[in-house]
């Protein structure tokens, strides 16, 4: 494309720079609306386990717990079988 055929702009300034005159400051109100909107979203993703009980949550550890060691028995064991 031949650059001298483009239309040219009079100040040489180009519109992406032209910004519109705006508020120097956000109100008072969008601020308080922002940090409450970020508190319920750190809110509504906190770690469901926090909400467990006691019971459940030994429970699913215990399960965990024996899940762990019954793929390290198997591991061990295939490791060390005779290899045919």
């Amino acid at each position: 494309m031949n650059t001298l055929l483009a239309p040219q702009r009079p100040s040489g300034v180009p519109d992406t720079l032209r910004l519109p005159s705006r508020d120097p400051r956000t109100s008072l109100v969008d601020r308080v609306a922002l940090r409450l909107g970020l508190w319920l979203l750190l809110w509504s993703t906190r770690s469901p386990r926090l909400a467990d009980d006691r019971l459940r949550h030994a429970q699913a550890y215990r399960h965990q717990e024996e899940r762990a060691r019954r793929e390290r028995a198997y591991l061990r064991e295939a490791s060390l079988a005779p290899r045919p």
